[in-house]
């Protein structure tokens, strides 16, 4: 009898996680594939609830290079290893974007820029991420990965809108919004098709990333 009910409780336990992991996958989108590098791109593969999202997608996938970093799925360990994870997938995921030729801009961005592990639900960390983006630009104003930077920076001011939303930091949402449609216009001022999709992509995200916070 005891046997049973260990049985049935772990395949009550397996079904389970099966819903909550299909439940999330829901949520993956392409932006967030791009910009926060955690989940493995082949999860897009596994979308049901692509809203029209097909072609960019396809395209994202299409561009992707068969020995490019984005395409592994390894898991890094300690902190210094998951930075060191973080920072080549952003190089590769500007690559990707905008071409290889773009390939030493893209490592000089990626690895000067102070990514966070985790923003643990404050504002500081995207923020200081989207300040970054500014100072690179106004230093490399002829760079040719511009428009995706702009994308990047809004990205990081839309995640630290919500925080400061969270924070109950009222007075500096309503900038962060004015910022926040500035940097994503200059960004979807570009003729990149995969820039214009995913910018697309990010607008229709409920959030980037603290829920039920409202939008910019």
């Amino acid at each position: 009898m005891i046997t049973k009910v260990y049985i049935y409780l772990f395949v009550f336990a397996v079904f389970t996680l099966e819903f909550v992991f299909a439940e999330s996958l829901k949520s993956i989108s392409i932006s967030e594939i791009v910009f926060f590098g955690v989940h493995p791109v082949k999860e897009l593969k596994k979308l049901t609830d692509l809203k029209g999202r097909q072609i960019c997608i396809k395209k994202y996938f299409d561009t992707i290079s068969p020995k490019s970093y984005i395409r592994l799925n390894n898991s890094p360990s300690g902190i210094e290893s998951a930075v060191n994870s973080r920072k080549l997938n952003l190089l590769e995921q500007i690559v990707t974007i905008m071409g290889e030729k773009t390939r030493d801009e893209a490592k000089a961005f990626a690895f000067a820029v102070p990514l966070h592990l985790e923003w643990e639900g404050m504002s500081e960390g995207p923020l200081a991420e989207a300040d970054f983006v500014d100072k690179w630009i106004s230093k490399h104003p002829n760079a040719k990965i511009t428009t995706f930077l702009y994308l990047f920076k809004a990205h990081r001011l839309r995640a630290g809108f919500e925080a400061a939303l969270s924070e109950g930091n009222k007075q500096i949402c309503s900038i962060l919004a004015s910022k926040y449609r500035e940097s994503l216009d200059n960004a979807r001022s570009s003729t990149n098709q995969l820039i214009l999709c995913i910018a697309k992509d990010m607008e229709e995200q409920e959030y980037v990333y603290l829920e039920g916070k409202g939008r910019p």
